[in-house]
């Protein structure tokens, strides 16, 4: 019932809504796949950085839901898209780059510099399968980005170049489409991941945020308090004690031989530093236990 000012009964706006177009994704679906994909771009760049020996970059810029016909018209003619399973989920996804980036890639892997001018075309059949194993590499990271939400095994089923031969969904079919600016030298594009619902519906009610990640946003806080004691124990640390450091000469250094003895500037009664993870922590005092030497701890730092 419209109101004469035209608001509604209650004072609130109409929403508009687009049924062509329904949204699948919940807000806390959005935002479970932001954080995956942000872990998903850090480890993209280690793998870039690592493999093509270049200074690179992968940064996480939009993650939204789309038609799978918008997001095929939002992308570049020719481009490199990888068609990926996400095994055992029931459908396919599709991972892309711009042709710039994987022609520095493939220039990179062969041992070029990576700022040649990048040609107008398609790959070539040993382009793509340089570039393949660079994917490979690539999925084993979004395997590691995605096990908060489902354990997954990505495999590459095919290879494309023109946006319109990716068919992995109907046109009017819902997905998620998470793009990325990377960089590789001074190579900038924009790249992305697209998924669509179909593949992702029988995980999404374990993707709601507040299943996920109750612990974490203090829903639970005696049992998220627990748990992290629990993880603090357990983890191992390195524990050294010190002497006060020597100066030598280098000429002194490359001189040493077996059975040389080096004198310490070390008072007997200066206690020792204990280290923690190179952290400066405790005073200790030398001495044995049994036939192990040991020391033993007489204040804090």
């Amino acid at each position: 019932m419209a109101t004469a000012s035209g608001g509604t009964k209650r004072g609130k706006s109409a929403l508009p809504f687009d049924f062509r177009r329904p949204n699948k994704f919940s807000r806390d679906h959005l935002r479970a796949f932001q954080i995956v994909h942000e872990t998903f771009a850090r480890q993209l760049s280690t793998v870039f950085a690592t493999t093509l020996r270049a200074v690179a970059q992968v940064t996480l810029a939009n993650v939204e839901q789309v038609t799978y016909d918008e997001y095929v018209r939002s992308l570049p003619n020719p481009s490199y898209l990888t068609i990926v399973s996400l095994n055992p989920l029931p459908g396919p996804a599709v991972l892309q780059l711009p042709l710039p980036i994987a022609f520095a890639a493939v220039d990179r892997l062969l041992g070029g510099t990576g700022e040649a001018l990048s040609p107008k075309r398609p790959l070539t059949e040993i382009e793509a399968n340089i570039m393949r194993s660079l994917m490979e590499r690539a999925l084993r990271e979004l395997e590691y980005a995605y096990e908060t939400l489902v354990r997954v095994e990505a495999e590459i089923v095919q290879q494309e170049f023109n946006p319109q031969f990716a068919q992995v969904a109907a046109p009017s079919d819902m997905a998620i489409s998470v793009t990325f600016e990377t960089r590789i030298g001074e190579k900038r594009g924009m790249s992305s991941i697209c998924i669509p619902y179909s593949t992702m519906q029988p995980v999404l009610e374990s993707l709601a945020s507040q299943q996920l990640f109750a612990d974490r946003s203090g829903r639970d806080p005696e049992l998220w308090a627990t748990q992290l004691d629990s993880a603090i124990h357990n983890v191992p640390v390195e524990l050294r004690v010190s002497f006060r450091e020597v100066e030598l000469a280098s000429t002194d250094l490359l001189g040493l031989r077996v059975g040389d003895v080096i004198p310490l500037d070390h008072p007997v009664d200066e206690p020792l530093t204990v280290y923690v993870d190179d952290i400066p922590c405790y005073h200790a005092v030398t001495g044995r236990r049994g036939k192990r030497l040991a020391c033993l701890i007489v204040d804090d730092i």
